[in-house]
């Protein structure tokens, strides 16, 4: 067993021996930068354009006119157009129920009669304060006659041709004159509070008619507005208690979007900015267009986002049409003020860039040389810029003062076989991997 041991390890420690005299013994080859055929690239021209950056951000329609229908009186339905169901249009005024108002027609003859009856007792007053003033003046001129009459009593008495029997009876007689008078006096003066009192039982049940009739008329349940009927519930028989909801009325000309976007977008969008919204992914033409009417002075710390309210105007009856309750993408799209240089975001790496630049050594002939040069990114933005480059659609727009020198040509291809001082070739149209 010893022996199997040691023959083991010298045949181990000649292995190592041979393999480190191999290694020693081989020939490094060293990789000289721009010897052979120069690498064909892709390029882009660093220069200012002008950008608009996109903006996407998710929410939920709504409608901006909708009208849920109460019914404000108490009755059983009588009636209900065929043509009412959900989904059907509808104008304003259009029956959608009736209810039955024969109550409503009894209490407005019963008010009506009693408002009448208490008009004619106040049309009598006036009668009766014409015919008690006539007494009044006639009790006047009798309280007169009396009163001359006792006079010449009295002054017969004091003659001595009199009896102050004669002149106790006159005096009684002024007296019960002059309480007529004053009966007459109090029932006229009492006729204001009367015809007050009269007038105000009149206003009752003038109101009480009134009533009775807007009860007829709310009794026919109508359409409020133009629109949809999004629901409606009660059929001819039921029985609809006031304050219930018996129909729901939606306008979809006027639609609304709170839409969530990045809260980075708060310096860009604005109030009248076009908002495009699809229904599902953005791979089509927009189902409808929009613009931001609001915009919310809060941003949502959870989620990062602000909130823009977009409105839609649309044909009701177009295929393409937005519901309330959806949930769409949107899309807005803004200009940047100052144009910027901009370039593909991988093109960038460890905030740097690598540019063709001229070779300026005898030997190059004019050749072109890759450099590296540091940028600084001012955002990014997804978007199809076939004027720069037919593959790319993620870019970044660089800040001013850090970005590769103006007319330089950026290398955008085999950016991982790149290394500064390599000889390039761009890329001519249609040449050059993506």
């Amino acid at each position: 067993m010893l022996l199997r041991f040691g023959l083991a390890a010298i045949i181990l420690f000649v292995a190592i021996g041979i393999a480190a005299a191999l290694v020693k013994s081989k020939k490094t080859s060293e990789r000289t930068i721009g010897a052979g055929a120069p690498l064909v690239v892709r390029t882009i021209t660093s220069e200012p354009r002008a950008v608009d950056r996109v903006w996407e951000g998710y929410g939920t329609v709504r409608t901006m006119i909708a009208s849920d229908i109460v019914a404000e009186v108490a009755g059983r339905v009588v009636a209900r157009p065929d043509d009412i169901e959900p989904g059907v249009p509808i104008r304003t005024g259009d029956l959608i129920l009736q209810l039955d108002d024969s109550d409503y027609a009894n209490a407005y003859e019963s008010a009506s009669q009693a408002a009448d009856a208490l008009q004619a007792q106040v049309d009598g007053l006036a009668v009766e304060t014409e015919r008690l003033s006539t007494r009044i003046e006639y009790a006047e001129d009798e309280i007169n006659a009396a009163e001359r009459d006792l006079t010449r009593t009295e002054d017969a008495i004091a003659q001595g041709a009199g009896s102050p029997g004669e002149r106790d009876v006159k005096l009684q007689a002024l007296r019960r004159l002059q309480r007529e008078q004053l009966t007459l006096k109090q029932q006229l003066e009492l006729i204001p509070s009367r015809r007050a009192q009269l007038m105000a039982q009149l206003a009752g049940q003038r109101a009480n008619a009134r009533i009775a009739k807007e009860n007829q008329v709310r009794a026919r349940i109508a359409s409020p507005l133009d629109g949809e009927i999004a629901s409606v519930s009660p059929r001819a028989g039921d029985w609809v208690g006031n304050g219930s909801v018996v129909a729901r009325v939606v306008d979809l000309a006027r639609l609304e979007v709170p839409l969530k976007l990045p809260a980075g977008s708060s310096s860009w969008v604005k109030i009248g900015d076009a908002v495009s919204l699809w229904i599902g992914d953005a791979l089509d033409e927009p189902a409808q267009r929009g613009t931001i009417t609001r915009v919310s002075p809060e941003a949502d710390a959870m989620s990062r986002t602000i909130t823009v309210y977009v409105e839609v105007t649309q044909d009701p009856a177009d295929a393409g049409r937005l519901l309330p309750g959806q949930f769409v993408l949107g899309r807005v799209m803004t200009r940047d003020p100052s144009p910027r240089v901009v370039i593909p975001r991988r093109a960038v790496q460890d905030g740097y860039v690598f540019v063709a630049a001229s070779d300026d050594r005898e030997d190059a002939n004019g050749g072109l040389i890759v450099q590296r040069v540091p940028v600084r990114a001012a955002y990014g933005f997804d978007a199809d810029l076939p004027v720069l480059d037919e593959y790319e659609t993620q870019w970044v727009a660089l800040e001013h003062g850090r970005e590769p020198p103006l007319g330089s040509a950026v290398i955008i291809s085999l950016l991982d076989q790149l290394e500064v001082g390599m000889h390039v070739q761009p890329a001519s149209s249609g040449e050059g991997s993506p």
